[in-house]
């Protein structure tokens, strides 16, 4: 009979205990409410039919399309553009390595300003190289082509957060 009561007990105060949790742990998580009260601008992206995460910038006051590449390592505008954007080049020795190949030819253009919606980045210096492979493929698949691929330099220096589900990208000034 004690073990009976003992247990009856114990049961009661775990109920009790249960029911006396604060409301706002019970409220669901909402990333971008977080995420804005942090000071990040919330950027809309589109998915691309080839898969691709598509985002509408200016550089230089003028409008641009441009994709996210998380893995690349710099953020690099399509070499026959430059006029475009009204960007200033010259050549750099690096030379760029990834799925287009190897040691293409980069120019390097400094004080360049993006602006992503109400997101600005000021003063920033961008590389230019052919990108005749990436705009090929997307033609190929009927898509649009791109003037550029935001690269990790962006993400990186602006704490980016990415919202696959909400196609979201959030960057950080």
């Amino acid at each position: 009979m004690r073990n009976r009561h003992s247990i009856l007990t114990l049961l009661f105060i775990s109920v009790l205990l249960g029911s006396c949790t604060d409301k706002k742990e019970t409220e669901s998580f909402n990333l971008e409410q977080q995420l804005l009260k942090a000071d990040y601008s919330k950027l809309q992206m589109e998915k691309m039919p080839s898969g691709h995460l598509h985002i509408v910038g200016e550089l230089n006051g003028i409008k641009g399309n441009f994709i996210l590449d998380t893995g690349a390592g710099a953020t690099v505008i399509e070499e026959k553009n430059r006029g475009k954007f009204n960007m200033s080049a010259e050549e750099s020795e690096e030379e760029a390595t990834g799925a287009g190949g190897t040691n293409i030819q980069m120019q390097a253009s400094d004080g360049n300003n993006f602006t992503f919606d109400t997101f600005k980045i000021n003063d920033f210096n961008l590389l230019l190289m052919n990108l005749d492979h990436v705009n090929d493929a997307f033609e190929s698949m009927g898509l649009e082509k791109i003037d550029g691929v935001i690269g990790a330099d962006i993400l990186t220096n602006h704490n980016a957060i990415i919202d696959y589900s909400n196609l979201i990208l959030f960057l950080k000034e």
